[in-house]
């Protein structure tokens, strides 16, 4: 699976307001596992809890490219 495909699941399970906030050219390749480890995390579970989803976008927000 593709970058683009698990951001943007990861954003709609989160329920994302601002959708396109993690763009896939914001990451590099390095961060691609990490990514996959969050997808499955996100994916997997039936429900996330606020204190979860912040920390969970601000693990996103810190793989980002600077």
């Amino acid at each position: 699976m593709d970058k683009g495909t698990m951001l943007n699941d990861i954003e709609d399970k989160l329920n994302v307001v601002n959708k396109g906030m993690f763009k896939p050219e914001d990451f590099n390749d390095e961060s691609l596992g990490e990514i996959e480890e969050i997808h499955s995390m996100v994916t997997g579970r039936t429900s996330i809890s606020a204190i979860e989803q912040s920390a969970i976008i601000e693990e996103l927000s810190k793989l980002r490219n600077s």
